[in-house]
């Protein structure tokens, strides 16, 4: 059970649940987007981590007990739908597969079958997360998350997509129709196994423009989040990169929150997600600070972003995937700066005075 030090009357998932439903409360929920790094903690390398439920299992639980997370991910990989349809993928020990090859790109036929429980890794990941909702389920929101409809489509499609928009409208069309249903099974899929947020994440969503956002992919975003709040299940848009121009066209396909990274100003953000009502959740810099910085960093960069931002509708969470090498002090240093920011201040204060 995650206790807080300002509201020990609810347990973390009861907190992440309140905030993304816009209710007010008394603490800022924390959700460590601990993909590979999970592995870190147990020895594991990432494509161990990835292609092994008991050790998934195991070093997710090893998360939940070293980070007391109000919400975690049960995986953070975004080639498990690629892989399905026929991508083949590089391994790595310190990171995420990534996509070699794209079926798409030059015989343009876009499949016709929707993912079953037993394609590629789900197995292993329903597994997982049906594990993990006995394990914790009462005390930890479990994220779903699920390769965004654009993002798909690239893996599929590759950089032709990008071509697509100006030379071939209809085929683009298609294909999101397509992988828009891949993601409403997917939800469907980790929904049944239990889990409380499905999070879409699309890191290519920056670098369209709203004109092309709202001509293209609003309609696909929107279905799937009717979708997931139609099954009773609470949504997140994860976006990576500079996508500033875009968080009003992502507000209005209607998550119930958005992740985003460090290259968002998140006081600017918070400005536009708070006219829509929606929670948003960032965005500690995964190199420079929870990397590369030391455990006083860590603190010092979230007592800050505590300071600037109005804690209605807000979560506390790595900008994105945190890195394998990730030091455990550093995410340690950061919970206690969530869990009690007043004790870290005053540690912080000391550590300055005596420099």
């Amino acid at each position: 059970m995650s206790v807080h030090g300002n509201d020990k009357t609810m347990t973390g998932k009861e907190l992440l649940i309140a905030t993304l439903r816009h209710e007010k409360t008394n603490a800022v929920p924390w959700v460590p987007f601990a993909g590979v790094h999970a592995g870190k903690l147990k020895g594991y390398t990432a494509t161990e981590l990835l292609r092994d439920s008991k050790k998934l299992v195991e070093s997710l639980l090893e998360v939940n007990q070293r980070y007391r997370p109000d919400g975690q991910p049960v995986i953070f990989d975004l080639q498990v739908e690629a892989e399905i349809y026929e991508c083949d993928l590089v391994w790595a020990d310190k990171g995420p597969p990534t996509v070699a090859s794209h079926p798409l790109a030059n015989a343009p036929e876009i499949p016709n079958h929707l993912p079953e429980k037993t394609d590629g890794r789900l197995p292993i990941i329903l597994d997982a997360m049906r594990e993990m909702k006995k394990a914790v389920g009462d005390t930890t929101a479990l994220y779903g998350l699920i390769t965004g409809p654009f993002a798909l489509a690239s893996h599929l499609r590759s950089t032709e997509l990008f071509t697509d928009m100006y030379e071939n409208e209809d085929f683009l069309r298609d294909i999101l129709t397509f992988t828009k249903n891949v993601n409403i099974r997917m939800a469907e899929l980790y929904i049944e196994a239990g889990m409380d947020v499905i999070a879409v994440v699309d890191p290519l969503v920056w670098q369209v423009s709203p004109k092309h956002f709202k001509a293209f992919l609003s309609e696909p975003f929107e279905e799937i989040f009717r979708a997931i709040g139609t099954a009773g299940v609470l949504s997140s848009f994860f976006v990576c990169g500079d996508a500033t121009k875009n968080i009003e066209v992502i507000c209005q396909t209607g998550p119930d929150s958005i992740s985003v990274d460090e290259n968002i100003n998140m006081v600017t953000a918070k400005q536009i997600t708070d006219r829509y009502n929606i929670a948003i959740g960032g965005n500690i810099p995964l190199t420079s600070v929870m990397l590369l910085g030391t455990q006083q960093d860590n603190m010092k960069f979230t007592i800050d972003l505590l300071e600037k931002l109005d804690h209605h509708n807000l979560i506390l969470a790595p900008g994105c995937d945190m890195p394998y090498d990730v030091p455990e002090d550093n995410v340690v240093g950061v919970v206690q700066a969530i869990r009690d920011p007043e004790m870290v201040e005053q540690v912080l204060a000391n550590c300055q005075a005596e420099v």
